[in-house]
């Protein structure tokens, strides 16, 4: 008997809560889907070349997940709260049925375990959709080949969501027995007639407690705009404490102020149901202030963190770009002193090497005039922009390429070669990715001076390919000289690019391998041991896109948490209060309303209690990214980028689904009751 009325219970949820049981499947989904990239195909690519990647993946992503676990056991035991609250009239008539506390306990017990196995089943097998979608996408973010994609489920991820969720349903259910134990059956059955308790009924006071909370609100933009991102310094700490009581302020004045303010508006506060409305969200938000207050700070949190995130990898793209033009890279670096060092081809020659047939490659010298960067664009460069160039050794003798090396590389790229006479130049560098004072230079200067004599420059703007592949060296300042030229050069290193006709830098990757090992023993000049050091484009794309897709990763996984758990106790809180209201809204039908103009009402009932949060989430987050802004500014990047269209559609389907299928139950609860 208790499983029937437990089943039959379960399936008036889902028909009623369907919001409950979909919050329940998409944390398991989201749960899974992360804790399943370890066993992703893409990651086991990743693995082959750096491990160490991988297995800080994997601590990130697990530290993550039981942070991930007590929020959605808050969410969970919340929205079960909030089924038991709505339930308290039902569990009352079971009691005056002669139903014991222990009997109703053992009923909510059977619920909760099916509730939980559904919900599991589903979210998981949800999960491995999605999580398959996820290993493309990572596979994307590091540029690794997802020719050979298979189809993997990953146990350990299905085991660690089963026993997550498994202690949190127990939790629940304890939860629910301790509760039941508390309640009397005349506060059950008297349940919906309870009113909420107002907690300013004073006009006059809401009113200065708001514009008390605007102005400390506007002293905590000021300040953390003032002192930017450092944690070290105390103005900082003081600018989020007193942005949190701002925010707690103006949600536990504000629906009061909002009241006054539209009853000023005859004309607004008497047409249609808008009275009736005004008075349901007055009593939804005045008692219910500090969770708005800590859904609002979540969804801050959630929208930095997501445009953070995606901007942080795509300065690194900015950087990266043109410095992976060759399969592979190669070269000896020369100290300022030694100039004795040989070329690389005759290392190779001396360790014997064998090229493969299907790789192609040339060989180039590397030199440095009497001439720096900060020479060239001093004039164009601020006090500020100075000081960056010498903290971030951006600052430097200007490397140089003799041009028939440099043609022979972009040859081999598949390019044109360049005509330079005598007393030309050409410009290769990307630093107008940084800062304007390049591309400045090459608008107002026409030549450039080197060892008294001067030079044309044959570009108008600069080439912003590099001449190497390189992860560690990712701005670059060349300039391409005559083979004739007269003037000084100093030897800074010599290398060699290679490009495959097909995937599989094998041969190279064995080579590094092979230098390695056998350099110190094989390679000396005067008894000095010579480093050879080697690049891949695929290891470059490990080294540089690693780091950032593990703090993407994790920044995209609780950035969606923090949403979908403010989204569900919005729409818990929301159907909570139409559950209670129902008397109201018969009341509304029995005086004649028709179905639209409550249909009207709810949906703008639902409107202004999920704007509200969103739209001072959306003003702090600005002011937010004003500030993180400054940090990427650094590299001429900005946190509004490519991906900003992305991650405001995908904010939109969760946020806006969520309140969507909120008016859609809330319109059948009322249409359904009697």
């Amino acid at each position: 008997m208790f499983f029937k009325i437990a089943i039959n219970n379960v399936k008036r949820s889902f028909k009623d809560y369907s919001i409950y049981f979909l919050t329940l499947t998409f944390a398991v989904c989201i749960f899974y889907s992360f804790n399943s990239i370890e066993v992703q195909n893409s990651m086991l690519e990743m693995g082959k070349n750096t491990a160490a990647y991988i297995s800080t993946l994997n601590k990130l992503i697990a530290g993550a997940s039981i942070f991930v676990a007590f929020v959605l056991g808050g969410l969970i035991a919340y929205a079960n709260n909030f089924l038991i609250k709505r339930r308290k009239r039902e569990l009352g008539i079971y009691m005056t049925l002669g139903m014991s506390k222990g009997k109703i306990s053992k009923i909510l017990i059977i619920e909760t375990i099916l509730v939980g196995l559904i919900s599991l089943v589903f979210g998981i097998a949800l999960g491995i959709i999605v999580s398959q979608g996820l290993s493309i996408l990572t596979a994307k973010l590091l540029f690794i080949n997802i020719n050979k994609y298979k189809f993997i489920i990953s146990v350990s991820a299905v085991m660690k969501s089963a026993l997550y969720f498994g202690i949190i349903f127990l939790l629940v259910m304890i939860f629910n027995q301790n509760t039941i134990s508390k309640y009397k059956l005349i506060d059950m059955l008297n349940a919906s007639k309870k009113n909420e308790k107002i907690k300013i009924n004073n006009p006059f006071l809401s009113v200065v407690v708001f514009i008390l909370s605007v102005v400390i609100l506007v002293v905590s933009y000021i300040l953390i705009l003032k002192v930017g991102l450092n944690p070290e310094n105390i103005l900082f700490i003081i600018s989020i404490l007193i942005g949190i009581v701002g925010t707690l302020l103006f949600f536990f004045s504000l629906s009061n102020f909002f009241i006054h303010i539209v009853q000023k508006n005859k004309e607004i506060y008497f047409k249609n149901l808008n009275i009736f409305v005004l008075r349901q969200i007055n009593n939804k938000i005045n008692t219910n202030f500090l969770s708005m207050t800590v859904i609002c700070l979540m969804i801050f949190l959630t929208i930095t963190l997501l445009f953070t995130m995606f901007s942080f990898k795509g300065s690194y793209d900015k950087l990266i770009k043109g410095n992976t033009s060759f399969d592979a890279t190669s070269q000896i670096y020369v100290n300022e002193e030694d100039q004795k060092i040989k070329e690389i081809k005759e290392y190779m020659d001396i360790m014997k090497f064998n090229y493969d047939d299907y790789e192609k490659h040339v060989f180039f010298n590397e030199y440095k005039l009497n001439i720096t960067i900060g020479d060239l664009l001093d004039k164009y460069l601020t006090n500020k922009e100075k000081k960056d160039f010498t903290e971030n050794y951006i600052d430097g003798p200007v490397s140089t390429i003799r041009v028939s090396e440099y043609n022979s590389i972009v040859q081999l790229k598949g390019q044109r070669p360049i005509l330079l006479n005598e007393e030309e130049v050409l410009v290769v560098s990307n630093y107008g990715e940084m800062n304007r004072a390049l591309d400045e230079f090459m608008k107002n200067e026409k030549t450039i001076n080197i060892d008294d004599k001067v030079y044309t420059i044959t570009n108008e703007v600069p080439v912003k390919e590099n001449i190497v592949t390189t992860g560690s060296h990712m701005n670059f300042f060349y300039l391409i000289i005559p083979d004739n030229f007269k003037g000084e050069l100093n030897l800074y290193s010599t290398g060699f690019n290679a490009m495959f006709e097909g995937d599989d830098p094998k041969g190279l990757e064995k080579m590094f391998s092979s230098f390695s090992n056998n350099i110190s023993e094989n390679i000396h000049v005067d008894d000095r041991a010579i480093q050879v050091l080697g690049n891949t484009v695929e290891k470059v794309h490990l080294r540089i896109y690693g780091s950032t897709t593990m703090i993407v990763f994790v920044g995209v996984y609780l950035g969606i948490v923090f949403l979908v758990s403010s989204a569900a106790v919005l729409a818990l809180q929301q159907l909570s209060d139409i559950s209670d209201s129902l008397d109201r809204y018969n009341s509304l039908k029995k005086i004649g309303v028709t179905e639209k103009l409550i249909n009207k009402a709810i949906l703008i009932q639902n409107l202004i209690y999920f704007m509200i949060p969103l739209a001072l989430a959306i003003i702090h987050s600005i002011i937010g990214m004003i500030v993180i802004n400054k940090i990427f500014s650094i590299y001429n990047s900005s946190i509004i980028g490519k991906s900003s269209m992305m991650i405001s559609l995908a904010l939109a389907i969760i946020y806006g689904g969520y309140f969507y299928a909120t008016y859609v139950s809330s319109k059948n609860i009322v249409r359904n009751s009697n």
